[in-house]
């Protein structure tokens, strides 16, 4: 497995997440050899830039992706790094702290899903949805207005 750094910096739009997620599994396919790490991780950056396109109060975010192997496996992270105002960083960060609060990020991820359907609220799935799904470590970095939202997994190399 070769090593891969991506450091893209975006103007960051609803229409430009899927065609971005598009091309980083095309980079990511013959580095990770295992579709389902693939999809794990181009899910993940998928989400972050969902959120991105919502918050970015500038309309402008960062994607890197970070695959470092290891022996037998690899350490995979996926950032995206932007400007948002108080409120989103206020709602940002309960909802950080609610699913960190929940240990089994399936269970979390479901009672959101339960909880939206009754009330139709704002859905707060995406960060749940890497957490659980893409069984990855959801880290949140907050200095001043700039928000890092961070993925990360050891994979297993194919």
């Amino acid at each position: 497995m070769t090593p891969l750094h991506i450091d893209l910096p975006l103007t960051i739009s609803p229409a430009v997440v899927s065609p971005t997620r598009r091309l980083l599994e095309a980079k990511l396919a013959p580095v990770l050899e295992d579709d389902d790490a693939t999809f794990r991780v181009a899910m993940a950056a998928h989400e972050l830039l969902e959120n991105a396109a919502k918050y970015a109060k500038d309309g402008k975010a960062r994607l890197e992706v970070q695959v470092s192997p290891r022996q037998a496996d690899a350490l995979v992270s996926v950032a995206v790094t932007n400007n948002a105002v108080q409120q989103h960083i206020d709602n940002l960060t309960a909802c950080f702290v609610e699913m960190k609060a929940e240990s089994d990020a399936m269970a979390h991820y479901f009672a959101l899903m339960r909880r939206n359907a009754k009330n139709g609220s704002i859905s707060r799935l995406g960060l749940a949805r890497v957490r659980a799904e893409g069984e990855m470590e959801i880290a949140v970095d907050i200095d001043g207005e700039t928000v890092k939202v961070v993925a990360s997994a050891v994979l297993p190399h194919a």
